[in-house]
């Protein structure tokens, strides 16, 4: 697919709307970080990534590993607003019983390449698939998509060698710099500036970018998986928690909690072009 910023809006509103109706639905979810990263799982999963409806389960294509696994919802909206997700299926998140759409992304699910939850090990495993494709020689691309909170776990540092060391161009790590986690903001709790110079001085290629802009989005990531430069890359994307719910937008409250129905009703009315 080429670029088409009208579409991208487009197809972000809807996913919002359903990341908004579910959380409604459900009571409660980990709204404000789902919302921040809208925009890059937009643009991966409309032209980005090689996965389709015939390849879902399959490794032999490019993979995203949503490290920041409590995130699940944005990532179970963008596979039913593709299609890869019945609506009967998405409609579970959230509810009792026996359901695989829980919090977490769980393997099984259609489009979803990795069991994720515990943070800082997406990193990791992302480096091991990359390394995979590199021992087998296969033309695919790993993705992960963090968040800056989950950089407190020191296993994030302590892969960034390996992915040097094996030269794995084939990686990309993307960064959800939204500036809050669970309790606070991030420089308030744990400082991880300057960011991007740590992630130089072990090596890695760094781009720092505005996390919802299409234009940028889509330049960078296409650019980061046509690398063949022998060094792995870091994409921090600069966003905002709850993105495009003005009531949730830069709070730490977003983090995890449920909505009032006029919040919705607002969301809703305001339509694309909020």
């Amino acid at each position: 697919m080429e670029f088409e910023r009208e579409y991208l809006e487009t197809f972000a509103w809807r996913v919002r709307r359903r990341i908004i109706l579910a959380t409604f639905r459900a009571g409660v979810s980990h709204i404000g970080g789902s919302l921040s990263v809208v925009e890059v799982l937009t643009c991966l999963f409309n032209g980005i990534l090689n996965v389709n409806g015939d390849n879902l389960f399959s490794r032999e294509r490019d993979q995203l590993v949503l490290s920041k696994g409590h995130a699940g919802l944005a990532l179970y909206a963008v596979l039913a607003e593709k299609g890869f997700l019945s609506e009967e299926f998405f409609e579970e998140y959230g509810c009792r019983g026996e359901t695989l759409l829980g919090i977490h992304p769980e393997l099984g699910v259609p489009g979803v390449d990795a069991a994720t939850g515990s943070l800082g090990h997406g990193l990791p495993l992302g480096i091991g698939l990359a390394l995979a494709f590199k021992f087998r020689h296969r033309p695919f691309h790993v993705f992960v998509l963090a968040g800056d909170g989950e950089l407190n776990e020191g296993t994030n540092w302590e892969c960034l060698p390996l992915a040097l060391r094996y030269g794995l161009d084939n990686l990309t790590l993307i960064v959800d710099r939204n500036h809050l986690q669970l309790s606070g903001f991030t420089e308030d709790l744990h400082p991880l500036e300057p960011l991007g110079e740590k992630f130089k001085a072990f090596g890695w290629s760094v781009q720092e970018i505005p996390g919802h802009d299409f234009e940028v989005l889509w330049k960078t990531l296409g650019e980061a998986k046509r690398r063949n430069d022998g060094s792995p890359m870091v994409v921090v994307t600069k966003t905002v928690k709850g993105k495009g719910v003005v009531e949730l937008e830069n709070r730490v409250e977003s983090h995890y909690c449920g909505l009032s129905e006029e919040i919705v009703r607002k969301y809703l009315e305001a339509g694309v072009q909020q």
